[in-house]
């Protein structure tokens, strides 16, 4: 049972529902509808009370690689171009002032959605007091490709676009916009650190966690026009990319990216350094102190890849190796590099789920149910498993996520090394 709760935002007046302690906003608009390789525009207003019931439609996409890992379930059928909506959990619109948690979902940047039941807000509002957001922002080709005079990132420049809306209008919802932190997972977390580097989002948001991003999931200018021209060779002779159909661009997209390396061996599509949006690489930039000295968590599983083996794309004899090159040790540089304060996670639980006979192990994604405290939720629960020490470990690990984003960022995550926690299943080490 729910009841209803409203907060006047830039559009309009919003009607959320109060659900058992967070109320929730779902389909917010923070930009216009999504016109085709363009840039996000403000939001239009509207008359009269919005219902924000349901959650809007995720990003334009083909079904993901990864729908088989619990919580991961998601209706592609129901994507769109216009797909510029987040979703809000707050503990109560009352002119409260309370930290606020931006997070970026994950999907190689080719999938996924913030109202996936992986990246559920509601145990952060409910249980730690946040007011926690999820993004859609747009994928794939549409998102993070880059031809004739189409403005590259434009999947960033949604990000940022969601940024400003936040700040503008956190306090509706309880939140205050100098205590924001910017988190995402895998391309959510890449994705945090072009934006920790980037200009145009410098000032909207005070700290940052990066879970499992891919430091080096970057592409260069030559790579996104090989991409491109992919695309147009998949699509044929006279087919033009703004008119072409959705369904027609997705398969071409598919076809384009099937022939193509890798970027980073594991993103079939990313973010462009294109001099403009992203003046330079971001590992680069963070050396040089662009990303300032903003409280930084990183995180990353001891064994990345077997998520990947699981789904048939990486060898098994490959995972400790490859986890070491494109999670591990790029990391390691980031948090090395970074010029303010960092907290390093290493987290080494393992999954009790397998697919098709093969083990989980502490594969990429397995740490992210006791981040965001969705470890409980049934459709989570078998990824992340049941039972007293999980529960144990959860609550401990969810609350030093919160403290973090907080503004304690040097004592939660140490306490999760005791024996009685985590034991030898976390490691964290503050800087």
């Amino acid at each position: 049972m729910s009841t209803a709760a409203r907060a006047r935002v830039t559009g309009g007046l919003l009607r959320g529902h109060d659900e058992s302690g967070a109320v929730t906003f779902r389909g917010v608009r923070y930009a216009a509808p999504a016109r085709r390789f363009t840039p996000p525009e403000p939001v239009e207003h509207w008359s009269g009370e919005q219902d924000a019931r349901d959650h809007g439609p995720p990003a334009a996409q083909r079904p993901g690689r990864m729908a088989w890992v619990p919580g991961l379930a998601l209706d592609a059928a129901r994507s769109r171009e216009d797909c510029l909506t987040l979703t809000v959990w707050t503990p109560g619109c009352d002119g409260e002032r309370r930290p606020v948690l931006v997070f970026l979902h994950g999907g190689a940047f080719v999938s996924g959605s913030g109202a996936q039941a992986m990246y559920d807000g509601a145990a952060l509002a409910r249980a730690h007091g946040l007011v926690v957001v999820t993004v859609n922002y747009r994928l794939g080709f549409l998102g993070f490709g880059h031809h004739d005079a189409t403005p590259a990132n434009l999947g960033l420049r949604d990000q940022i676009a969601a940024l400003r809306w936040v700040r503008a209008n956190a306090a509706a919802f309880g939140g205050n916009p100098d205590r924001v932190t910017l988190a995402g997972h895998s391309a959510g977390g890449t994705s945090v650190l072009a934006l920790m580097t980037c200009p145009e989002a410098r000032g909207l948001f005070a700290r940052a966690a990066l879970l499992s991003a891919v430091p080096y999931g970057f592409a260069t200018p030559a790579e996104a026009a090989d991409q491109a021209a992919a695309v147009r060779r998949a699509l044929g002779r006279g087919a033009g990319l703004g008119s072409v159909p959705l369904r027609a661009l997705l398969a071409a997209q598919d076809v384009a990216m099937s022939g193509r390396r890798l970027v980073a061996g594991v993103l079939p599509v990313a973010p462009v350094v294109d001099g403009s949006l992203l003046p330079r690489h971001p590992v680069e930039a963070v050396r040089a102190g662009a990303a300032g000295r903003i409280p930084l968590l990183v995180s990353t599983t001891t064994e990345e890849m077997r998520l990947y083996a699981a789904a048939g794309t990486v060898p098994p004899a490959e995972v400790a190796a490859r986890t070491r090159e494109v999670f591990v040790d790029p990391a390691d540089e980031v948090a090395r590099a970074h010029h303010g304060p960092v907290t390093r996670v290493r987290y080494a639980r393992p999954s009790p789920f397998t697919r098709h006979g093969a083990r989980l192990g502490a594969c990429h994604l397995a740490d992210v149910p006791f981040h965001l405290g969705t470890f409980a939720d049934a459709r989570v629960a078998p990824l992340a498993g049941t039972g007293p020490a999980v529960e144990t470990f959860g609550r401990a690990v969810t609350a030093a996520f919160a403290a973090f984003c907080r503004g304690d960022e040097t004592t939660g995550f140490s306490r999760l090394a005791e024996p009685d926690i985590g034991g030898e299943e976390w490691h964290s080490r503050a800087r």
